[in-house]
């Protein structure tokens, strides 16, 4: 959802997804002397409120003592930015942003005129897509702060709970309410599932089976999962006979986690995304459910699925994905929703996405949690105009990326070990949940997202060889979307940003001593690194500047 106001010669530019909001302001930069920044008033009229947002940041001169990861009215310590992100807005909510300059100094704030922007965030439902977050940083000063660093697993139940729910964001409650959709014996279930251990799930399945008579049947990972997902069958007590494990081809895993919603035998919609059944996958690591309300999609991912219920060998596989969906060069991608199984015949898809890079006009978002392609590196490392933005779970011999294009911030994922710069001491996901990947493990690739055709491409694949040649994988690419497309974004944003503050943090007490968190009191030392074409805030300015509304 895009907004845009002019008012007293300020412009506003917000892109609004369902929990993330992005704010762009503009002004003649002859009218930014001696400017310390914008004070930012949000009114929700959905619950009729209103006050000012808060940052970290603050002027030393004030004489304030800062700690514990505190924060500060944007009225007296304002945002010196001309972009700006707000993580704690709500699905379906109307929000009235007032936007207000501030000039003089620390101690005497000078406030000029405003303008005003009235958004409204989106539904978690679109058109046919349904998309959920969770919040996908665990290791942060704000659950650090609400929750001390324990393990959920050494909680009280009420807290535990509490802790939970913050965690997941609506993504748990969402895939519990697709299982629960199938609501009586007209319903049918068909999944394909990685790792399947998180009891809640297998229970929500065993219920729908025994309680509501929906007819479901699970292919499970019996290769790399056997030994975790089968003890979770057996403690849950799952009925043999709704479960296929996936035992061929032993050397390469089943790696899918999706689900099919059937009625009186009718494909209708699918959960998929890159949401392992596991209390990490779920609450810990960062990761997206996403539903899709489409027949015809339903039914090719039915089709596959009945192939892997088969537990079929790696031909039988790779000829049934490559009958349901050929391969397409970039240019090819349709309109809409295409979908793409694994494991294939050919690697074709993996340029498909290089030349997606390649060919962009502006933007590049990428999530990679483990190593990926040649061919897509290349194209994430060489010298281009457009800005490519890359997060990645590791930093490890086979995922560091060397360049040298300005343009190109590569951020992995990390927290604060010991506090740094009033930030509070964190735990990572590893040290909250056991094993697993410990940040990132969305497999999401934005191509353009703020242009007018975009391309949204997530599922379970890794963008890696393996993924496709040998792999079981499913993959959407969705084309010309704009509101999925600002879903996303805002979203990636929300991430992007938690763990390139902690990489550039970190890397600011080993070159100079100013405390990052630190005002400047003079507009010269902030303001013109937003107007040059040249430099990355200007160029990301740009983007909000020309962006169609």
């Amino acid at each position: 959802m895009r907004f845009r106001n002019t008012q007293n010669d300020l412009t506003v530019t917000a892109i609004c997804g369902t929990t993330c909001c992005l704010l762009s302001f503009h002004i003649d930069v002859k009218k930014t002397k001696g400017m310390l920044g914008f004070a930012i008033e949000r009114e929700d009229k959905t619950e009729n409120e209103k006050y000012f947002l808060k940052g970290f940041k603050y002027f030393e001169e004030t004489g304030l003592t800062a700690g514990n990861g505190q924060l500060f009215t944007t009225f007296e310590q304002p945002i010196q930015s001309f972009l700006w992100e707000d993580f704690t807005v709500k699905a379906k909510h109307e929000y009235v942003y007032n936007i207000i300059p501030v000039f003089g100094k620390p101690k005497l704030l000078k406030y000029g005129k405003s303008c005003s922007i009235t958004v409204n965030t989106p539904s978690h439902e679109l058109a046919e897509h349904e998309v959920y977050f969770n919040r996908g940083v665990a290791g942060s000063n704000a659950y650090a702060s609400k929750f001390k660093n324990k393990r959920p697993s050494e909680m009280a139940p009420d807290e535990k709970e509490t802790a939970l729910k913050w965690l997941s964001r609506g993504l748990f409650e969402a895939l519990i309410g697709f299982i629960n959709s199938a609501k009586d014996n007209q319903y049918q279930l068909r999944a394909a599932l990685y790792e399947f251990e998180y009891r809640p799930v297998l229970e929500a399945f065993k219920t729908a089976f025994e309680d509501r008579n929906v007819d479901v049947q699970i292919v499970y990972d019996s290769r790399g999962q056997k030994e975790k997902n089968e003890e979770s069958i057996s403690l849950v007590n799952l009925p043999a006979s709704i479960l296929t494990p996936r035992t061929k081809n032993s050397n390469y895993i089943s790696h899918n986690k999706f689900i099919i919603l059937l009625k009186n035998n009718v494909p209708i919609s699918v959960w998929t995304g890159s949401t392992n059944i596991t209390e990490k996958g779920i609450f810990g690591q960062c990761n997206t459910g996403h539903i899709i309300k489409n027949e015809n999609i339903a039914q090719k991912y039915f089709e596959y699925w009945k192939c892997l219920q088969s537990d079929p060998e790696l031909t039988t596989i790779k000829n049934k994905a490559f009958e349901i969906q050929k391969e397409l060069r970039f240019d090819e991608i349709p309109n809409g929703t295409s979908v793409f199984f694994s494991p294939r015949k050919s690697k074709d898809i993996l340029k498909t996405y290089s030349d997606f890079i390649n060919n962009s006009n502006s933007l590049i978002c990428g999530m990679f949690p483990f190593s990926f392609n040649k061919l897509i590196k290349e194209a994430v490392t060489k010298q281009t105009d457009q800005l490519k933005y890359i997060l990645i779970d590791k930093e490890d011999k086979n995922t560091t990326l060397v360049t040298d294009d300005f343009d190109n911030i590569i951020v992995y994922g990390g927290y604060f070990e010991e506090p740094l710069f009033d930030w509070l001491k964190e735990k990572s996901a590893g040290g909250l949940f056991k094993s697993g990947t410990n940040f990132i493990h969305n497999k999401i690739m934005l191509i353009d997202p703020m242009g007018e055709n975009p391309i949204v491409v997530i599922g379970s694949a890794n963008f890696s060889d393996n993924s496709i040649s040998n792999n079981d994988e499913n993959t959407l690419i969705i084309k010309g979307n704009k509101d999925l497309a600002d879903m996303y974004l805002t979203e990636f944003v929300r991430v992007f940003n938690h763990y390139y503050v902690r990489q550039i943090a970190k890397k600011m007490t080993q070159t100079n001593n100013r405390n990052p968190l630190h005002l400047f009191t003079d507009s010269k030392d902030w303001v013109p690194t937003f107007y040059k074409s040249t430099t990355l805030k200007g160029k990301r300015k740009k983007l909000y500047d020309n962006m169609v509304v």
